[in-house]
Parts: structure tokens; C-alpha cells; sequence
């Protein structure tokens, strides 16, 4: 049993699968990883600290000078 915890990717593929399937095993894989680093990135994004509007015209004021 497979628990979705474990890392997939790490896994061998069977030297008797024919090519096609190897191709698309590996798709899937990359796929699954860039669906991880987006949701990553996206998570950061919206969880990064934001500057009120108060500090963000106090910075805009001091680089007129």
C-alpha cells in the first residue's frame, strides 16, 4: 500500500513497461511537482506581510527628497 505521504517520484519503473508508458509516468510525475511548486509559490505570496497604506505613503514621501 502506497500512502500519499511517500514519495512517488523515487520509485523505480519496471524495465519490462513499454516506452510509452514510461513517457507518460514521467509527465504525470513532472506535472505533479510543478503543481507543488505553484501551490508553494502562491501560498507564499498570499501569506507574504503587506504594507498598510499608511507605511507604503511614508516610504513614497521620503524617496522625493
Amino acid at each position: 500500500m502506497t500512502l500519499l505521504s511517500q514519495d512517488l517520484s523515487r520509485e523505480r519503473i519496471p524495465g519490462a513497461v513499454p516506452d510509452e508508458l514510461v513517457l507518460r509516468v514521467r509527465a504525470l510525475r513532472r506535472a505533479r511537482r510543478d503543481a507543488r511548486t505553484r501551490a508553494f509559490r502562491v501560498r507564499r505570496v498570499l501569506l507574504a506581510p503587506t504594507v498598510s497604506a499608511e507605511q507604503y505613503s511614508q516610504a513614497a514621501d521620503g524617496h522625493r527628497s
